[in-house]
């Protein structure tokens, strides 16, 4: 007789050892390049590695644990990347390397502020975005002055005092050549070389940041021109030498859907208006006989191939990012019991080309369930992970970020640690969040309104289905997920425990103390709060908690520009003050997405304190 293998339970250890992958690049000739990080918990430190599939299979890593942002050149034989690799950890600034794929690699240029974003312009040149201090920055790092914003930004730091410069280097030489300097910033992914000239969107007034020009530039005359204004343009890529961009024109403000759109002078033609519904996330790059675009669609992060019509070419599961040539396409993709791995598919099929994350195969893991409710009209997807047994089961209800985030079939390690824990896990796609119609994304002026009663009935079909313990039930949330859950608190008793991470409670203060927060609040709430301050305080939880029963646990971090730490210390404040109870960790250091990002050690205890929390008061 055979023996059955029990699987173990996933950990908090497991949490760490994950390998996130960051991109994956394929040359024209069929090279692979995979960004990827690593934690080392012992080190407290978070690894950059690149990992090179050559075209003959041979792999090569390089291992400085500081590179990042692998670029092939157009012929697809040498590698550009950037690395701090031989200097002390806590140098300031970043090199541009070139690698041959022989040998080791050269560093042409060093850039004390880092690099923005980088890219080829030929074989034999990059360009770079590089911010670099301008007048108003002190050299003795005692102050901070500038007459600009935003006066910081989230992931970054002060950059108030920065102005942003397009270079010209030479691979060979390592001359550096300064072509424009921008006092607005410019958008990492619009930097695009297409037949022979330079292209870049940057605000057209930073007060107004979501309404771009679009800037050409032709490095070789230094002759500049303003091809487009007004439209929103996240990103640029040219193929057959075509420029291409996705773009949107605000149609219902900064939550607009990206659509395709090809520029030509002084025009852009929309080619996916009428065709496509959903929000574009990337252009991937040709393949085949189309475009290949990544796409949101009801949880699933697709790949479709357009070519006048569309076809799905990559159609469960969740893509994360990808690359093509002509011929191949490679992705990173995972599924609910699947971490992330990078994928190629060619006319031999799709086959699998690493294998980071397989120990997970020895660990027991959960499916997510698929609900659907139907709330006022409206089609509200979910999902429910139910752990083993016929007890009645306590539940978490997740609250993703954004508002334009999404759920759906991506690998969730924190849900699958609480399920391991004897939790049933649900999450749902409310009202703004991604995924669906235009006009499903927009919740301008109903923050915590319509959001809110299509969770609330989502819960509702989940305890009459399932054998849920509706006495013991807790909800939590990071971003707008934390917005969301101090809302709940103020609006409902049902909950045992919440755990608000990273989240907004007063958007009076959000207005002025967010790195966005000057451009977003009056598009989101509607107006500023010297126009509409009676809307700012009816949105704000923080007015409202004298509804609070439910315990709070709020984590935050203290870099975190994005929802500034004032936020959760507005909760723990005002809920200490008037006999609520609450309890603030704050880590003291990390930026918005310190949940993710963080050195190992902090993530490691923030895992640690959120279960010990939820367990507390839940568990018998």
């Amino acid at each position: 007789m055979y023996s059955v293998i029990k699987k173990r339970n996933f950990t908090i250890d497991d949490i760490l050892k994950l390998t996130s992958i960051n991109e994956v690049k394929i040359s024209s000739s069929g090279n692979i390049a995979i960004s990827y990080t690593k934690s080392d918990l012992e080190k407290n430190k978070n690894n950059n590695y690149i990992h090179i599939i050559k075209n003959n299979n041979k792999e090569i890593f390089l291992t400085s644990g500081s590179d990042s942002s692998p670029r092939w050149s157009p012929n697809g034989e040498t590698l550009a990347f950037l690395s701090k690799r031989g200097e002390n950890e806590n140098s300031k600034g970043q090199g541009i390397y070139i690698y041959n794929l022989e040998g080791e690699p050269k560093n042409i240029s060093w850039f004390k502020n880092g690099v923005l974003t980088l890219e080829w312009y030929d074989n034999e040149n990059l360009i770079a975005i590089v911010p670099e201090n301008d007048k108003y920055y002190d050299n003795d790092g005692d102050y901070i002055s500038t007459d600009r914003l935003p006066f910081w930004m989230d992931d970054t730091g002060f950059i108030g005092t920065y102005i942003y410069t397009l270079y010209f280097i030479n691979i060979s030489s390592g001359y550096v050549k300064e072509l424009k300097k921008e006092e607005n910033y410019i958008y990492p992914t619009s930097l695009c070389s297409c037949n022979k000239n330079i292209f870049y969107s940057t605000p057209i007034d930073i007060r107004f940041p979501y309404k771009h020009k679009l800037v050409k530039i032709n490095p070789e005359s230094s002759e500049e021109s303003t091809l487009l204004q007004g439209y929103f343009i996240e990103s640029l890529a040219c193929i057959n030498n075509n420029l291409y961009g996705l773009i949107h024109n605000n149609e219902i403000g900064i939550s607009s859907h990206f659509k395709l759109y090809r520029i030509d002078e002084n025009k852009a033609d929309c080619l996916t208006c009428n065709k496509i519904d959903r929000n574009i996330q990337s252009i991937i790059g040709q393949y085949s006989n189309g475009i290949a675009l990544q796409i949101y669609d009801r949880g699933f992060s697709k790949i479709i191939l357009f070519n006048d019509n569309f076809k799905e070419i990559v159609s469960n599961g969740f893509v994360l990012t990808g690359s093509s040539n002509k011929d191949t396409l490679v992705y990173v993709y995972a599924e609910p019991t699947k971490a992330m791995e990078v994928y190629k598919l060619d006319n031999k099929g799709v086959r699998k080309l690493t294998s980071y994350n397989d120990f997970l195969n020895d660990v027991n893991l959960y499916e997510h369930k698929h609900e659907e409710v139907n709330v006022n009209g409206k089609k509200i997807d979910g999902w429910i992970i139910m752990p083993e047994g016929n007890d009645k089961k306590p539940l978490i209800l997740y609250i993703h970020g954004g508002p334009k985030g999404m759920y759906g079939y991506n690998f969730y390690p924190e849900m699958q640690l609480f399920a391991s824990n004897g939790y049933a896990i649900i999450f749902a796609n409310p009202t703004g969040s991604d995924g669906y119609d235009e006009k499903f994304a927009d919740i301008r002026g109903k923050y915590g309104e319509e959001d809110f009663n299509e969770l609330m009935n989502f819960l509702d079909y989940i305890i009459k289905k399932y054998n849920i313990d509706k006495d013991r039930m807790a909800v939590t949330g990071i971003s707008y997920g934390g917005y969301m859950t101090n809302v709940f608190i103020t609006k409902t008793n049902l909950f045992k425990a919440a755990v608000s991470e990273n989240g907004i409670a007063d958007w009076i203060s959000d207005y002025y103390a967010s790195d966005i927060g000057y451009f977003f609040d009056p598009d989101q709430i509607g107006k500023t709060p010297h126009e509409n301050l009676n809307e700012y305080i009816k949105k704000s939880p923080f007015y409202h908690i004298n509804n609070v029963t439910t315990p709070v646990l709020l984590i935050h971090s203290n870099q975190d520009y994005r929802c500034f730490i004032d936020q959760s210390l507005a909760m723990h404040i005002s809920l200490y003050m008037n006999n609520k109870e609450s309890r603030i960790v704050l880590f003291t250091k990390g930026s918005h997405g310190h949940s993710t990002k963080a050195e190992p050690r902090h993530r490691k205890k923030r895992y640690e304190i959120k279960l010990s929390f939820i367990n507390e008061k839940l568990k018998k």
